[in-house]
């Protein structure tokens, strides 16, 4: 049940037709899993908290540094040298002291990783690697909870919500992992701020309509490119042979 503060907080999510006072109930009583508290973290963070998902887990292992304020705007000048998960957990209790949150500084790995998405209704991954990216698909596919994936470089971004065993998943899109150092990360390639902005908020809003019942976005490629001023949606197809297909991942 709403709180009588929560109703008031919440009240122009409740004035929607399709939340009403029953979604933002739903909202409360969801658990998502937000893999990265940087870039793209930053506003996914702030808008689940904002939204009033009830519980937040996070894992981020990194320290601020003062180039991440070109984008993690999560943070502050102050806070350069401190764990970002520190950091990050205070911002958001300030935001909404109502949520119960589960912030860990520890990184995404295969052998945290089955006990992190456990319990959670949607996976939010905003990593910069492809390690981790491919292993959050991976352990989300296994064990059947929906997740969705971003990525921004330089002026471009993209989002792909994933429901395993119903649409396609991120392998099958990238079968396999890119070769080190034959895609460019930010540190190298450089990105803007703001598009880290766009994405994360398409992702924090994609995550709202999945708590709610909604799945219009599975399996959906959503693209941005800031230079074009261009938004592009494509429905990708599952491939029949990718590990989605199957009940368990190979050992």
């Amino acid at each position: 049940m709403l709180s009588r503060d929560e109703i008031t907080r919440y009240s122009r999510n409740i004035l929607l037709p399709e939340v009403r006072k029953s979604g933002q109930e739903k909202l409360k009583s969801s658990s998502v899993l937000v893999v990265g508290a940087g870039g793209i973290g930053s506003p996914v963070l702030t808008y689940l908290a904002a939204s009033g998902i009830g519980r937040i887990r996070c894992v981020d292992s990194d320290h601020l540094d003062l180039t991440n304020l070109q984008r993690q705007v999560l943070y502050r000048t102050g806070g350069v040298g401190s764990p970002k998960i520190d950091l990050a957990r205070e911002q958001i209790h300030s935001l909404n002291p109502n949520l119960e949150l589960d912030f860990r500084m520890e990184r995404f790995s295969d052998k945290n990783a089955k006990d992190l998405v456990t319990g959670m209704d949607l996976v939010i991954e905003t990593s910069d690697n492809f390690p981790t990216k491919f292993l959050v698909s991976d352990v989300c596919v296994e064990n059947r909870i929906d997740y969705i994936a971003g990525g921004i470089l330089r002026f471009d971004g993209q989002v792909l919500c994933v429901r395993p065993g119903q649409s396609a998943c991120y392998r099958c899109i990238f079968e396999n992992m890119p070769e080190e150092g034959s895609v460019p990360n930010c540190a190298a390639a450089g990105v803007i701020g703001a598009v880290a902005g766009v994405i994360g908020s398409i992702m924090a809003g994609e995550a709202v309509k999945i708590l709610l019942g909604r799945d219009e976005s599975f399996g959906l490629l959503q693209q941005y490119n800031l230079l074009e001023s261009r938004f592009r949606s494509l429905r990708i197809t599952r491939r029949s042979e990718c590990t989605c297909g199957r009940k368990s991942l190979p050992k």
